[in-house]
């Protein structure tokens, strides 16, 4: 930069020092929030959204237990919290350190092609790939589609046999059919299964007496990567008592 704007530079700058020093704390104030309020507002935003961030991963508990509610009732008609307080008092937890999380804010309709529709089923299949989801509760048009993802962990191997014994005419069995799974790992993968992927809980005591499925099928998935199986469990014991 030549020297000559430099000198212009610097006269500019001892000059605005002068006038600085001449105004009162009032006016320093009223002269800095004139030019400046932009840039402080933005800093002041970005402050508040890291502390916000901190905070939520310094409070940010473990779950032990996750359940989605898809297609059930809404929310305002149906007392959640009483339901999730519930089932909390069933297993042993630290209330400080973990949750249970029973989550009803899920509606979808699976033929819909529109965005709300398949943001809400992108979010379902994330909990699962995340292995942070443990349970659904869903209509049998969401039951269908789940089966067929292969997400589902076959019944038959994870219930104990008094539970097996108790709800054998209601677990739903599926032999992955090649039409729906694809030709290129049917063999390798699906040929010859024939697992119970859903238990049918339209009539257990909870669903029936609450209504949370008014009017059509209630279906209970154990996913197959869950690391609470034993709450897991629990809840679906849950679900069936007064």
């Amino acid at each position: 930069m030549p020297a000559d704007v430099n000198s212009v530079n610097e006269e500019i700058l001892n000059e605005a020092k002068k006038i600085w020093k001449t105004k009162t704390g009032k006016e320093k104030w009223k002269y800095f929030f004139y030019y400046y309020k932009i840039h402080f507002l933005v800093a002041v935003c970005a402050i508040v959204a890291v502390i916000s961030t901190i905070h939520y991963f310094v409070t940010l508990k473990d779950s032990v237990c996750q359940v989605l509610v898809i297609n059930g009732k809404d929310m305002e008609l149906f007392d959640y919290q009483g339901f999730m307080d519930g089932f909390a008092q069933t297993i042993e937890y630290d209330e400080k350190e973990e949750e249970v999380i029973i989550d009803p804010n899920y509606q979808i309709d699976i033929n819909a092609t529109d965005q709300y529709s398949q943001m809400n089923v992108q979010k379902v299949f994330m909990n699962v790939s995340a292995e942070t989801l443990d349970v659904m509760l869903c209509d049998e048009s969401f039951m269908m589609l789940t089966r067929a993802q292969d997400v589902a962990a076959d019944l038959n191997t994870v219930l104990p046999q008094d539970m097996l014994e108790k709800y054998e005419d209601k677990l739903v069995y599926y032999d992955y059919p090649v039409e729906e799974v694809g030709e290129d790992y049917y063999e390798e993968e699906y040929a010859g299964r024939y697992e119970a992927v859903a238990i049918d809980v339209t009539d257990f005591a909870k669903i029936k007496g609450t209504g949370m499925f008014e009017d059509k099928k209630a279906y209970a998935l154990i996913m197959v990567n869950t690391k609470q199986m034993d709450n897991a469990l629990a809840f679906l014991r849950y679900i069936d008592t007064p």
